[in-house]
């Protein structure tokens, strides 16, 4: 049974590799090439703070806050969700699923981000607390990108590798 999860596992971030090796090869170059965009007294991690952060924390303050009119926005035309399932959903279904979480609270912990250009990949753990548990914070490991389109940044894709909490209250 532990075999079969971890390689179901390797199968997933293999996928999910997949997904994000489009936007990091074909985004014009690395992180480096453009960090001279940067004022220069930023150091990096204000830069990224401003920016990449900024960007992940948008999506679930959104979320919480139900505004998923402005989420929707957020995202882009062909935006694309790929579930613990492994089952991959287009912009309308996961706007769906996002309202069924009922989220009450949020944290984002362990945030690495790879730039280029016109590309973001983040990859970070949220935890959630929903109103079926209002006492407890879920897991979820998650992988966000973000793609400039005419000039801002809009959410282009989604991954999680945990299963989301309803909040059936």
């Amino acid at each position: 049974m532990v075999l079969k999860v971890r390689i179901f596992m390797v199968k997933k971030l293999f996928f999910l590799w997949l997904l994000a090796c489009p936007l990091i090869l074909f985004a014009n170059g690395p992180v480096s090439k453009y960090a001279s965009e940067a004022p220069s007294k930023t150091n990096i991690h204000e830069y990224f703070t401003n920016t990449e952060r900024g960007l992940v924390n948008k999506i679930w303050s959104l979320v919480k806050k139900k505004k998923f009119h402005t989420l929707k926005k957020m995202m882009t035309e062909d935006f694309h969700a790929v579930g613990m399932d492994g089952v991959v959903v287009n912009r309308s279904p996961a706007i769906i699923d996002l309202t069924q979480l009922k989220l009450i609270s949020y944290q984002i912990q362990d945030l690495v981000l790879t730039r280029t250009k016109d590309s973001i990949i983040a990859t970070y753990m949220l935890f959630v607390k929903v109103t079926s548990s209002p006492t407890v914070f879920f897991p979820i490991a998650e992988m966000s990108t973000f793609q400039k389109v005419h000039g801002k940044w809009k959410w282009k894709a989604d991954a999680d590798m945990n299963q989301y909490p309803l909040g059936n209250s």
